[in-house]
């Protein structure tokens, strides 16, 4: 009898156990399910970061190819799935700078022709991402895609001086010359990597770097930004 009471008694603590358990559970559950944040439809971010485009500067004495300009943008993302997210960015650049030189020859003697450009780039970019985990607060990407850029350049031509070797003097040949402004169209494909890190359900900071290509690396483009999922 005291071995059935027994027994009686253990089977009866652990339905509570299990009762317990389940009871715990589903209240887990249930408050997991209301916690988890819902999946966004798409998101809006404005950025800055810092440009460097290659000026493809002629001549053998520009070693300097890249530099560098300020940069601002927003962009406008959909989700389709989960992990799958279009985004359209539209950016714009403060005015950069370079020198470039070349040789020339005037009446047989050989001199050079200095140029002083002045160039701004503005940006329409269409990528694909692909974006890593589920519903964690940091979320990394790949992303890759077309940038259309618009690039203003004007060009200013230095004095050109010759050196004559009679009077053993400089003399200019050529005054300063200020070219028309010119913009440039031009499409890039590009590949990119970022993150997106949550600071609440629904804001986060984000950071990427960009890489475009014109017959080689042409752009690389640092951002970082705050933005909103909606």
């Amino acid at each position: 009898m005291a071995c059935a009471f027994q027994c009686v008694k253990a089977f009866r603590s652990l339905n509570r156990i299990a009762l317990l358990a389940a009871f715990l559970a589903g209240t887990a559950s249930a408050a997991s399910a209301q916690s988890e944040p819902r999946l966004a439809r798409g998101d809006l971010a404005g950025t800055i970061g810092w440009l460097s485009a290659d000026t493809h500067p002629s001549g053998p004495y520009n070693d300097n190819n890249w530099e560098s300009s300020f940069f601002g943008a927003a962009s406008v993302g959909w989700y389709w799935t989960e992990n799958l997210k279009s985004e359209v960015d539209f950016g714009d650049g403060t005015n950069a700078r370079v020198l470039s030189t070349e040789p020339i020859v005037i009446s047989g003697r050989t001199t050079y022709v200095t140029t002083d450009s002045k160039f701004a780039r503005r940006t329409f970019g269409i990528s694909q991402q692909y974006q890593f985990l589920h519903n964690a607060w940091f979320h990394p990407h790949l992303a890759a895609g077309v940038n259309l850029t618009w690039e203003r350049r004007t060009n200013r031509i230095l004095p050109i001086y010759l050196y004559d070797e009679v009077t053993r003097t400089s003399r200019i040949v050529t005054l300063e010359q200020n070219e028309d402004p010119r913009t440039s169209v031009t499409a890039r494909p590009f590949v990119a990597a970022g993150f997106k890190a949550y600071m609440t359900p629904r804001t986060f900071f984000r950071s990427d770097f960009r890489v475009a290509f014109r017959g080689g690396p042409d752009e690389t483009l640092l951002r970082i930004g705050f933005g909103v999922d909606f």
